[in-house]
């Protein structure tokens, strides 16, 4: 049995976001996320590979990238 049987390759999960999924845009380049940061600037945003446009939210560093599914408010 091939380790590839029971895996799922990165273009459909990718496709499976783009289509179903919620839709969220970065607040500085306004690129497509999948996940919704705290931040609301993309990786490359937050990351300095893009120029900031405006002042971003201020957020502790740590919570930076913290997506939506890290909300301790939803937590069960």
């Amino acid at each position: 049995m091939k380790m590839r049987d029971h895996s799922l390759s990165s273009t459909w999960v990718v496709w499976a976001l783009a289509h179903e999924g919620p839709i969220h845009y970065c607040s500085n380049c306004s690129e497509r996320m999948f996940v919704r940061y705290e931040s609301g600037l993309c990786p490359l945003c937050w990351n300095g590979a893009r120029e900031l446009r405006s002042a971003p939210i201020p957020v502790a560093s740590e919570h930076a990238l913290a997506g939506i599914l890290d909300d301790p408010a939803i937590e069960v």
